[in-house]
């Protein structure tokens, strides 16, 4: 049994996932109430499901970027589990997650990250044969800038207040907002990219699992 943490923005989550499916999830909006929030929301998904922590096999938690303490709320967490547990622990960027969770499409995906400061982060992710993949590095700029780095047709997806959809709507057919559900970022997909990366060989060593940050 896997358990997924994330905490790298104002939106939380959550999950456990046997390898085969996901057993339980919750998502919920944390704001700056990471460190009060966790270990409820983790128990409350431990006992609901019925298991005990040393039944866990493996650990997985999004790195970032994000949030400064967000991040670095949940990767304690995690070490501190796997390291109590002697489980592995697998770190997974945040923007992957986010990129998982997207239907295949022929348009690029822009995936978006609130950084604090009315600062954005993204990253132009493209599908293919393996899903959807990472073109660029994370860059850091406002949603006007991004506005203007899209030249064609895109899908962008990520925590979007109403000032976001203002500027977005604005840029016309060159931006394509999905459905609200689809910017929720979720801890089964990151327990999904866990488990990926747990059976292509990664070791999960606890010590080589640290926050990332963008600058």
């Amino acid at each position: 049994m896997l358990l997924a943490i994330d905490t790298a923005t104002a939106h939380a989550s959550v999950a456990l996932h046997d390898g085969m499916a996901l057993r339980s999830e919750c998502t919920w909006e944390a704001a700056n109430m990471h460190t009060v929030t966790l270990l409820p929301h983790m128990t409350r998904l431990l006992n609901e499901v019925g298991v005990a922590p040393k039944q866990l096999s493996a650990i997985a938690v999004c790195i970032g970027p994000g949030s400064y303490t967000g991040v670095r709320i949940g990767v304690a967490a995690a070490q501190g589990l796997a390291a109590a547990l002697s489980v592995p622990l697998v770190g997974v960027p945040t923007l992957d997650i986010l990129a998982l969770a997207q239907p295949p499409d022929e348009r690029p995906l822009y995936a978006v990250f609130v950084a604090g400061r009315n600062r954005i982060g993204y990253a132009r992710y493209r599908h293919g044969a393996t899903g959807w993949q990472a073109e660029t590095e994370v860059a850091i700029d406002t949603w006007q800038g991004l506005v203007q780095q899209i030249g064609e047709p895109a899908l962008v997806v990520g925590e979007l207040d109403a000032s976001a959809r203002a500027v977005l709507q604005a840029a016309g057919d060159r931006v394509v907002l999905p459905a609200p559900a689809w910017h929720l970022r979720r801890a089964g997909f990151l327990a999904e990219l866990g488990w990926q990366r747990l059976r292509a060989g990664e070791q999960g060593l606890p010590n080589l699992v640290v926050p990332r940050y963008a600058r």
